[in-house]
């Protein structure tokens, strides 16, 4: 089994979902194959444990700095300032480690790493299209074997003694499956880190990598538990939301569970990494959350403000799961692979956001698995809005008003397919899987080259 079919197929899943017009393709191609690796921190950081922190405060009290000061230390002591992460953004919220932009190439010449010969070159909405040769057109399949035991041991895990709990928790699992995309990125990528891929099908890493799987989709389906109360959302994967079935009390308790259940699973990998990294993406949600509410009006116009916020509410946690996923194969967390994998998982996590917002204009809700244009209504300003807007200036104080007015929705709608929006936020996509494949076939481990339209690990 060949390495990039495993990495590339999977991000040829997060893109291809609907046909973009001809011309979308054609502007900006040569720059993307330039890709940037991060820029990494000079050394990693020891973890810090609770004592480690607290004598820190202690030197800066000592210092004279503030109670404010030292709580402001607390606060910062997760994965990335301890340097098991690398900062996505910096301190003004721009691009950090990772490129958001294609302009950002030309900011940082640390992003301009070359490209290994034999890269396959993304272009799945040209005429001649489609996922490079040698990769599978459904990444599920790849991994279709190791996640077949899948839901079965999920709604074992998520048993509850309460039989209301219990049914609430397995709802997801059981009925409502969805795409089970961030597992199989983790199984995909537990492959891709291992020696031998074809052998990697049992064993203990094997096995906490799965569990990797498991705890990742725990997460995640917790927070769409508790977004769906917070937006008030009727439907979810194509059925009716958990606080729709029961209530809001209940929803938000379920979400809560699963979010211990994952904590219970997470503790049993015994691995203080992980844990660390994994426990970040939580914070990440939360923090996505409150730029979802919070954002200022002229903050609702920025492009890198949405990058951020897609970040921390999607693409964290497929980004900390893949490094995760390297740890536990025996990588050390300042490895070229594991920093690859979190490149790959930043960049991945959001090209299928992007995606996911172009989705919200062109497909139905029955495709969705949610009411088409969910986004525009409950105020958020996605690619395809502020692409179309930064050309069509009726739309800026419909955004800031969060698209409140009556005809607004129906306005934008409008606006966005009669501009080049969706277009320009397909290349943004594109623009971040290509990044992706870049950062894998960069690192030693995974690298490829490309052989009369076969791909040979070299």
């Amino acid at each position: 089994m060949t390495i990039l079919p495993l990495l590339a197929s999977a991000v040829g899943g997060a893109l291809a979902f609907a046909p973009a017009s001809p011309t979308m393709h054609a502007a900006g191609r040569s720059q993307w194959g330039m890709g940037r690796t991060c820029a990494v921190r000079s050394g990693v950081a020891p973890i810090c444990t609770r004592g480690s922190r607290l004598q820190l405060a202690g030197l800066r009290a000592q210092s004279g700095s503030s109670t404010a000061e030292r709580d402001d230390l607390e606060d910062r002591t997760n994965a990335h300032g301890v340097g098991l992460l690398q900062n996505p953004f910096d301190e003004d919220g721009r691009c950090g480690a990772f490129p958001g932009l294609p302009g950002d190439l030309l900011k940082k010449k640390e992003y301009d790493v070359p490209v290994p010969a034999g890269t396959p070159a993304l272009d799945p909405w040209s005429e001649a299209g489609g996922l490079p040769a040698g990769c599978p057109e459904d990444p599920f399949v790849l991994v279709s074997a190791e996640l077949a035991p899948f839901t079965d041991s999920i709604k074992d895990v998520v048993a509850a003694e309460h039989p209301i709990l219990s049914e609430a928790a397995k709802h997801f699992f059981a009925k409502k499956q969805g795409k089970r995309f961030r597992p199989t990125i983790v199984m995909l990528m537990a492959k891709a880190t291992a020696a031998v891929p074809s052998a990697h099908t049992e064993g203990e890493v094997y096995r906490k990598q799965a569990e990797l799987g498991q705890i990742t989709e725990m997460i995640h389906v917790a927070s769409l538990i508790h977004d769906d109360v917070l937006d008030e959302a009727d439907t979810r994967r194509g059925g009716e939301a958990v606080h729709k079935l029961y209530s809001n009390k209940v929803a938000v308790i379920v979400g809560d569970y699963l979010l211990a259940r994952a904590s219970v699973v997470l503790a049993k990998l015994q691995n203080t990494e992980v844990t660390e990294i994994m426990s970040t993406a939580l914070e990440s949600l939360v923090q996505g959350e409150i730029m979802q509410i919070k954002t200022g009006e002229e903050d609702l116009l920025d492009m890198m403000t949405y990058l951020r916020k897609s970040y921390h509410k999607t693409a964290s946690l497929i980004c900390d799961a893949c490094k995760s996923c390297a740890i536990l194969g025996g990588h050390a967390s300042n490895s070229e692979v594991a920093r690859a994998a979190e490149e790959y998982g930043y960049h991945l996590g959001l090209a299928y956001q992007i995606i996911d917002d172009v989705l919200d204009f062109t497909s139905a809700s029955d495709v969705l698995g949610k009411p088409a244009m969910a986004d525009v209504s409950l105020g958020l300003s996605t690619a395809p809005v502020l692409y179309a807007a930064e050309n069509i200036p009726e739309m800026r104080p419909m955004i800031k008003r969060k698209f409140k007015q009556e005809g607004d929705i129906e306005r934008t709608l409008r606006y966005v397919m009669q501009s080049d929006g969706i277009d320009r936020a397909r290349a943004l996509a594109l623009f971040h899987a290509q990044r992706a494949v870049n950062a894998m076939c960069r690192c030693v481990h995974v690298r490829v080259c490309v052989c009369k339209g076969v791909l040979y690990n070299v």
